[in-house]
């Protein structure tokens, strides 16, 4: 079929993510595009139409379908609707399978494309099982750490989509079937994970950026299904968050995501609650729908540069068990430039623990990508998010705190003065060494890079909150805030920018 001839049975393409969101009263559909990073705004009638273009109608019996929910078109005017989604790469193949399945995105595609769910599971290139059966790997908790989660909510305000699978989806609408009247009818309070062919896992929708199943504000905040049913009627990314799982060959590392306010308040705090249940021993102990990732046989340690896995989990056991030093940013910036010089060699080891000052000029690219970055999403974001978005205003404060950080002697002030929470930035570091979370996409040294500049955004962030008069809760951890806006929106791929033009 020619390209320019519009599908006989038209669907909304698999690189196409819809995401309903109500802003105060009005309702609104985003189509996300994976592959183009383009954002689309739908009015409810026109995603009632499109929603009801799944592969199996055509034209006329789409209208027909849309009718019947309220939503009348004529055959003419819906034929041009599908030909302009057409003209823009929006509709996929007549048959599913005919699609490849959409591949990560990069470029613009990161600040348009939401993260599928809470669950911070790193992405890795081609993967090696390593020896042995993987269900006998031993599971390897991060050491020393317990949860004290606050119960407000911040995990469900801050992240573009929340996953349900069927039965979880049936269970919510069972419990609180007045949410978005979304008892009896599905498509009320979901939409699917990608396009609308009909796939394994749904979308809730968004009530002023907070899943539809919050309720209550700031310290009221809580999620209602936990409410009524416990905590097994959420859906198993939310039981599972901010723990993350990871294959290394040698043991299944269970960390933990500095995406999460409680993440970061829980350090030094005892008494929390453990990361999973002490009775689990191995990986076959783990629920087989949780996602483990794996690490790769070999990964990049610098441009040009491999190493394989088991050198890396034994550099990584390493860096962990060194002194940290009084500035884990500068740490992380010298390290990066002696595995670029000499690879993973304890010399190299030896630089984080004894830093050079970072350097203002060193940083600068990388603070002027991620403002691009964030300034353009916040835009895109002011033209259909709510206000009262924490995602919108989350991304408003980095693009404010890298703007600021331009200016040079901002900048070295800053870098001067002590790191305002070296606790958490210790921490921080500690639960990304133990989740394997530096490797993945990025060669290592630009990882390091990449995590240094996190750390000086996130100190510069309670100088823009402040200003801004911000008295949200997620305010409080600046980590936090940084590291789930980057995740979670896309605005991780500046490094990568930053990578391409170096």
């Amino acid at each position: 079929m020619s390209p320019n001839v519009l599908p006989a049975r038209p669907r909304l393409a698999d690189h196409v993510l819809a995401r309903r969101h109500l802003v105060g009263d009005e309702e609104r559909v985003i189509l996300h595009d994976l592959r183009s990073g383009q954002l689309l705004q739908l009015g409810p009638r026109e995603w009632v139409l499109l929603s009801a273009a799944d592969g199996t109608r055509d034209v006329e019996g789409i209208v027909i379908a849309a009718a019947r929910e309220g939503a009348p078109a004529r055959v003419p005017a819906a034929e041009a609707f599908f030909a302009q989604l057409h003209a823009a790469g929006l509709l996929g193949a007549e048959d599913a399978g005919e699609e490849a399945s959409p591949s990560a995105p990069s470029g613009p595609a990161g600040p348009a494309s939401p993260s599928p769910s809470p669950s911070p599971s790193p992405t890795t290139p081609a993967l090696d099982p390593g020896a042995g059966d993987p269900r006998e790997r031993p599971l390897e908790v991060l050491p020393d750490f317990s949860l004290h989660c606050d119960g407000r909510g911040s995990c469900c305000r801050i992240y573009a989509s929340i996953l349900f699978d069927p039965e979880e989806a049936a269970r919510a609408r069972a419990l609180r079937p007045e949410v978005l009247g979304g008892g009896a009818r599905h498509e009320r309070a979901f939409t699917p994970e990608r396009g609308t062919w009909p796939c394994a896992a749904s979308v809730v929708s968004m009530r002023d950026g907070r899943c539809a199943y919050l309720e209550g504000e700031g310290s009221e905040a809580r999620c209602s299904l936990h409410a009524i049913g416990g905590p097994e009627a959420k859906p198993l990314g939310c039981r599972t968050f901010p723990t993350s799982f990871i294959d290394d060959g040698e043991s299944i590392r269970v960390s933990v995501a500095a995406e999460c306010a409680c993440v970061l308040a829980s350090v030094g705090r005892p008494g929390g609650a453990p990361l999973i249940d002490p009775r689990l021993r191995a990986r076959r102990d783990l629920d087989e729908r949780i996602d483990v990732a794996r690490l790769p046989d070999r990964a990049e340690v610098a441009p040009g540069a491999t190493a394989g896995r088991a050198e890396l989990v034994a550099w990584s056991r390493r860096l962990a068990a060194a002194a940290p030093p009084p500035d884990v940013a500068a740490g992380l910036s010298s390290l990066a430039a002696a595995v670029e010089a000499e690879g993973l060699t304890g010399g190299a080891i030896a630089r984080f623990e004894r830093p050079d000052p970072l350097a203002p000029a060193a940083l600068a690219p990388w603070l002027a990508a991620l403002h691009a970055r964030a300034a353009r999403r916040a835009r895109e974001d002011a033209a259909w998010r709510s206000e009262r978005d924490l995602a919108r205003e989350a991304t408003q404060w980095i693009a404010a705190a890298t703007f600021a950080l331009a200016e040079p002697d901002l900048l070295a002030a800053l870098l001067l003065s002590p790191a305002p929470a070296p606790d958490r930035e210790r921490f921080y570091l500690r639960a990304a060494l133990h989740g394997h979370r530096l490797l993945g996409a990025l060669p290592l040294s630009l990882a390091l890079r990449d995590r240094a500049a996190r750390l000086v955004v996130a100190r510069a962030l309670p100088l823009v909150c402040a200003e801004a008069g911000a008295a949200d809760p997620a305010c409080a951890e600046p980590i936090a805030l940084v590291e789930a806006a980057l995740r979670g929106h896309g605005l991780d791929a500046y490094a990568a920018d930053v990578a391409r033009a170096s």
